[in-house]
């Protein structure tokens, strides 16, 4: 056994560490990048720790370090693959949608056979609501790998708001017949579904998913916007709770779940569950803005202001900046009329 590692030997373990810190989540998203620093310190002009620096800060919610990393990746090798693919991800993630055609044009003018990169330009032209456009790179990737299960998949769902529900059913078993995980094809027909308005079907097809896939969160999610849509709220109630069940450190999820109990009249188990989503993310200005109506629903309207406060300082601007500024300032009035 060697008594002393290698450069090489300690910079993967450096970028490894910070890998399993990062999927952990913001909280530990500084540790993550203070152990690239470590690795950085070791060789600069090593493409894989600026590779790494992307993929944390993308996994922490940072998409603009996170293009400036991968680009720093693309100074070292102007045709990388992963960081040219991966600086279009980050600015789609970013909803950055012009760059994001722009640098997946880039990255196929120069890797002309990557299927990976027509599909990703793909999903950006289908969210950006070209779905002719869409269609056209998701056949491309195909035509490239006709193994590509998700280009099949993507062209099943954006086939489902051009064409008829049929051809559409046809897509997604032709991509399920090729190896497509047969709970995310329930789940994202179900999407299809529900965008239609066809929520019987669509609840049908989320409750399919979860019963290959037990732990298939996003279903859930959708499972309980559809059964609130059918007036079933109970059932709403209890596949938001499973969300935020499976991701007990997401503080979105402890979001929506307190959305859904306040607007439904349950306001003290609102603040309860809001004050676990600010508690896991300070920062989340939404999650402020709705324990703010949560305490203003309850009655107690000097923590509401602090909430509200809260969020015009994290957000700056937008519409809930200005409602809460127009709370805030009810409140005062109301307080200071009643003399307390």
């Amino acid at each position: 056994m060697a008594l002393f590692k290698t450069d090489a030997e300690k910079k993967k373990e450096y970028l490894d560490e910070a890998m399993k810190l990062a999927d952990k989540g913001e909280a530990e998203g500084e540790k993550a990048i203070a152990i690239l620093e470590k690795a950085r310190a070791l060789d600069e002009r090593d493409i894989q720790v600026w590779l790494h620096f992307g993929y944390v800060y993308v996994a922490i919610g940072k998409t603009t370090e996170a293009i400036k990393a991968f680009k720093k990746a693309t100074e070292i090798d102007p045709a990388n693959l992963d960081a040219l693919n991966n600086i279009g991800l980050a600015y789609a993630k970013a909803e950055q949608y012009n760059a994001a055609v722009w640098a997946f044009n880039g990255a196929i003018s120069k890797h002309p056979k990557a299927a990976i990169l027509f599909n990703n330009l793909g999903n950006v032209y289908f969210d950006k609501g070209l779905y002719f456009e869409a269609m056209q790179e998701f056949r491309k990737a195909i035509a490239l790998d006709p193994s590509y299960t998700d280009a099949y998949h993507h062209l099943g769902i954006t086939g489902s708001g051009t064409e008829s529900e049929e051809e559409a059913l046809v897509k997604f078993e032709e991509a399920m017949k090729k190896g497509l995980n047969k709970a995310k094809a329930h789940h994202d027909l179900g999407v299809t579904h529900m965008d239609k308005g066809m929520y019987d079907k669509a609840a049908a097809s989320f409750e399919e998913a979860i019963k290959i896939d037990p732990k298939f969160s996003s279903a859930f999610s959708y499972l309980a916007e559809v059964y609130e849509e059918k007036g079933l709220l109970d059932k709403a109630l209890t596949a938001l709770a499973k969300v935020s069940e499976l991701n007990p450190r997401s503080a979105k999820a402890y979001n929506r779940l307190g959305l859904f109990l306040h607007k439904h009249g349950k306001t003290k188990e609102a603040v309860e569950t809001l004050r676990k989503a600010v508690a896991m993310d300070s920062s989340y200005a939404n999650a402020h803005y709705a324990l703010g109506q949560a305490f203003e629903g309850r009655g107690y309207a000097d923590r509401a202001i602090k909430e509200y406060e809260i969020h015009i300082m994290i957000n700056e601007s937008g519409w809930t900046v200005d409602d809460a500024k127009s709370r805030v300032e009810r409140l005062k009035a109301q307080v200071a009329a009643s003399g307390k």
